[in-house]
């Protein structure tokens, strides 16, 4: 089991960013930059592909900062013991809490942010002590995220850049980097004590969110930060599980804290929805047969919440059926040239009540849904009525149509005699 997790001292990690203080905004990088110069000649890619990356694409360069800004040193020398002199605050490559050190005394710098990147939080530094890999971290935990994870540590891009690693579209395989690899996982558990699954990103990709995303485009669907948080990553808790999905989801949020599964269920939306692996709804979930959700928990005739599932599912069954209906009725008069603009409008809003009659139905209160679906019924039954009026209008108008069509067809026909009457008199003269 991972250790004992407890938190860290800020302290410290404000003491290692205040004795090496911010770089001055308004200094400038230096003209030579020897670390650039040396490090691209050299055969070993460790040392040179860093240096490549950082020339190409890096929004720390674009504002005019150098590599010595976080490895310290001095840019300007020629030989590689000058370079890497201690003496010049050289500290090479800065992990664990060096790292979050070097990326604070920046970014947790209001005044010196301000001058590059006003709308900029300042408190990734302090939010990350209070994440589970701040935590981790503490304890000697060498394996956990830190800033150059999620960001990269050369070739940093900014976050509304599609290209960079948090990006909306791009977070969810970040994560993964760590969290799917189960060698890197291995000996990480979840409270219960059983391991730590490394299958989120496979579920994730069953999603209705990350279809909305990928698919649809919809850059404000959720991705793994959304729901944990990303600076303050920590899995939601028991009880606020509801709360998270209630950021976006707040009508269902509202409906299900008034159900009495709100009482029953640990993990509330989870329960029924899952967590990753968020399928489309469906109405077939709310049954007590097979593959249904309502019956993993109630099963029988006698059982009174498989009777809620089976009256709410056969109301809701009962308007979509109506509303079939009648949408055909209405699309073939429609077709047949009549105007059904009303009974259209009228449909839409009895699609509307079973919309509402799902989201009613967290309650788990048959009352609450069976009113929503009765305005529905009420509504289909204005638009049938309105449709048998239709028709019966376009049936007079055939019959009319019919009538007429057979008088002048007679009057043709008379027309025509008579013309062939004078004919036969004119020849005959």
């Amino acid at each position: 089991m991972v250790p004992h997790i407890r938190f860290p001292s800020l302290a410290g990690l404000l003491l290692v960013a205040a004795l090496a203080p911010a770089r001055d905004a308004t200094a400038q990088a230096p003209s030579v930059n020897g670390c650039l110069a040396c490090h691209r000649g050299l055969s070993d890619p460790r040392f040179s592909t860093p240096a490549a990356v950082f020339s190409q694409s890096d929004v720390h360069r674009e504002s005019g900062f150098a590599c010595g800004d976080c490895h310290g040193g001095d840019p300007a020398a020629d030989v590689k013991e000058r370079a890497h002199d201690a003496t010049q605050g050289f500290k090479g490559r800065p992990a664990g809490q060096t790292l979050i050190a070097t990326c604070a005394r920046c970014h947790s710098d209001a005044e010196l942010m301000r001058r590059y990147s006003p709308r900029q939080r300042v408190d990734q530094a302090a939010e990350y002590a209070t994440s589970v890999h701040g935590k981790q971290l503490t304890t000697g935990d060498q394996k956990v995220a830190t800033c150059v994870s999620c960001h990269g540590a050369h070739g940093i891009r900014a976050v509304r850049d599609v290209k960079s690693p948090v990006y909306p579209t791009n977070v969810a395989a970040t994560c993964a980097g760590c969290h799917a690899r189960e060698s890197h996982m291995r000996g990480y558990t979840l409270p219960d004590g059983s391991p730590l699954p490394t299958n989120q990103l496979a579920e994730y990709d069953k999603s209705v969110h990350y279809t909305a995303m990928m698919n649809g485009g919809d850059l404000s669907a959720p991705t793994c930060n959304d729901c944990h948080g990303n600076h303050g990553a920590a899995p939601p808790g028991v009880g606020a599980i509801v709360n998270v999905c209630g950021t976006c989801h707040a009508i269902f949020a509202q409906r299900f804290e008034k159900s009495v599964h709100r009482e029953l269920f640990d993990t509330g939306c989870v329960e029924c929805h899952g967590n990753h692996a968020v399928l489309q709804p469906t109405d077939a979930m709310l049954d007590t047969g097979a593959g249904s959700v309502c019956g993993s928990c109630h099963s029988g005739a006698d059982d009174k919440g498989a009777q809620t599932a089976t009256a709410i599912r056969n109301g809701i069954e009962g308007l979509k059926t109506r509303l079939d209906r009648s949408s055909a009725l209405v699309a073939r008069i429609r077709n047949d040239g009549m105007e059904v603009g009303e009974q259209e409008l009228a449909l839409a809003e009895a699609r509307t009540r079973l919309t509402l009659a799902r989201t009613e139905m967290h309650t788990s209160d048959v009352a609450l849904v069976d009113r929503v679906l009765a305005e529905g019924v009420k509504l289909v039954q204005q638009v049938d009525a309105a449709s048998e009026g239709s028709l019966a209008e376009l049936r007079y108008r055939r019959r009319g149509l019919a009538i007429s069509l057979a008088a002048i067809l007679i009057v043709v026909v008379g027309l025509a005699l008579k013309i062939r009457q004078i004919d036969r008199r004119h020849a005959g003269g």
